[in-house]
């Protein structure tokens, strides 16, 4: 029979059969599909255990009882004798007389005829002295309090993928597209796989659940081993979170909600006791806090990720590689070329890929004092070219980052990179000069016959015959 059946039939709800069957009173053989079949034997036993257990007797009396290393008729006896020291017992002391009587043994006993005795006398006085109520696991219910825990674990795994894509691949996360977001929330889970086990090993408890006072442990009290967290952890991404797989996620969290709060057992917690130490107000404010060293965190993160490789004084090849790193950062692409380490625009190996490019690359000129850049600048220009193309606020942010991020004043949440960006992106076609960390930033800039677009594109004026375009962008180290 299923476990549907067996509660409806003893009266006794999952809690209660599963932990019977950890202590090894009953011992169900396993379906195909993984599912429980309990028969009609178990059933009896657990009538047996349900009504011991209503007249005091325990627990290891019945394992006594049930290997038959103590009679029942003996245990009887003495259970009567504890009974009549309280006045209250009067249904216990009733049944036990009724199945001393009957000579009964644990191993044939009706348990139903004994169990309507009780039933009836508590109805009748009202009193429910000996309702049975079971053992069970020590678990908790609160399914908010658990699924606002896994909510911060599973925010925590997140981070330790995100700053491992911040300072290992140098990945900008705000360009991160959403194939590439579901794909970091797959590799969360891998995270989260490795490393939760380790946490349950170790501390019984990952970082949200002990905000809200919750430990994970065996039945006995020990801390899970490796193995079993992993296990449990297995068992929370497949039929408790659907793999993080959209719409599917939802339907398995609906579902983990509606059994938590039916205070049934989920298939991870089987085999494990799973408590709450308290649900005092102040674990909310740990939540908050939590969230808000986790926002700290990531910012930082994200600051950081400003800093180019090179800092203080720059060579040619240095200045190259911040300025690679920050093309790279940004994502943006210049076709078949690629700037070396001497600061010269060259080819790259064909791989296969054809680049249509409507810019001229600019030609990086620098000053050099006592080994370091000084001074870096280019020009660029156009004379009756009827093609349009790219301003060069790219070329010249890049460069600008490259230098100004090197300089020692650059700090952590420094405005400084958004403010370049701003007097150049907001001065295309136009001259400009301006200082930050004591580099003096100068375009200056001379055309006819073109037009600016919002989309940083040059194109010819189509009312004129003749074009001129000409811009210098420079950066001097003072």
């Amino acid at each position: 029979m299923t476990i549907k059946e067996i509660e409806t039939l003893s009266r006794m709800n999952w809690a209660n059969i599963r932990f019977y069957e950890r202590e090894g009173l009953i011992t169900p053989n396993r379906m195909g599909n993984g599912n429980r079949d309990y028969s009609e034997a178990e059933l009896q036993i657990l009538l047996r255990i349900k009504l011991l257990r209503s007249i005091r007797i325990s627990l290891d009396e019945i394992k006594e009882l049930k290997n038959g290393n103590i009679n029942l008729v003996e245990t009887l006896s003495k259970q009567i004798a504890e009974l009549q020291k309280e006045k209250r017992l009067s249904y216990a002391l009733e049944v036990c007389g009724v199945m001393l009587e009957d000579g009964v043994t644990f191993a044939d006993f009706d348990a139903k005829k004994y169990l309507h005795i009780i039933n009836s006398a508590t109805r009748e006085s009202g009193s429910w002295n000996f309702t049975f109520t079971g053992e069970e696991l020590p678990r908790m219910v609160y399914p908010w309090r658990r699924f606002l825990a896994r909510t911060l674990d599973i925010v925590i795994y997140n981070l330790i993928w995100s700053l491992l894509l911040i300072f290992a691949f140098h990945v900008n996360l705000a360009n991160r597209i959403n194939i590439e977001i579901i794909f970091d929330s797959f590799l969360s889970l891998v995270i989260m796989l490795l490393l939760e086990p380790l946490l349950l090993r170790l501390f019984g408890s990952t970082l949200g659940k002990a905000i809200f006072g919750i430990r994970i442990e065996t039945p006995d009290g020990r801390r899970l081993s490796y193995t079993e967290g992993m296990e449990r952890t297995w068992g929370v991404v497949s039929a408790g979170m659907g793999y993080n797989i959209p719409i599917y996620n939802l339907v398995r969290l609906w579902k983990s909600y509606k059994l938590c709060s039916e205070n049934r057992i989920q298939s991870w917690d089987e085999e494990i006791s799973y408590t709450i130490k308290d649900t005092k107000g102040y674990r909310g404010a740990l939540l908050v806090g939590a969230y808000a060293v986790i926002f700290a965190v990531l910012a930082t993160a994200l600051s950081a990720q400003l800093y180019p490789p090179n800092r203080g004084d720059l060579t040619i090849a240095e200045f190259v590689e911040n300025y690679n790193y920050y093309a790279k950062f940004y994502d943006v692409n210049f076709g078949n070329e690629y700037l070396d380490e001497n600061g010269k625009w060259v080819e790259k190996e064909f791989d296969g890929v054809v680049y249509i490019s409507f810019n001229e690359m600019p030609e990086y000129n620098f000053i050099i004092e006592n080994g370091t850049v000084t001074e870096v600048f280019f020009v660029v220009e156009r004379k009756n070219n009827q093609d349009w193309f790219n301003s060069y606020d790219t070329q010249m942010l890049l460069s600008s980052l490259a230098f100004a991020g090197a300089q020692n004043e650059m700090g952590l949440f420094s405005k400084v990179p958004n403010q370049i960006r701003e007097q150049i992106n907001n001065n295309t076609l136009e001259d400009f000069n301006f200082f930050e960390f004591g580099i003096e930033f100068t375009c200056d800039t001379e055309h006819y016959g073109y037009k600016g677009t919002p989309f940083g594109v040059i194109v010819p004026d189509e009312n004129v015959t003749e074009n001129y375009f000409r811009l210098q962008f420079s950066m001097n180290k003072r």
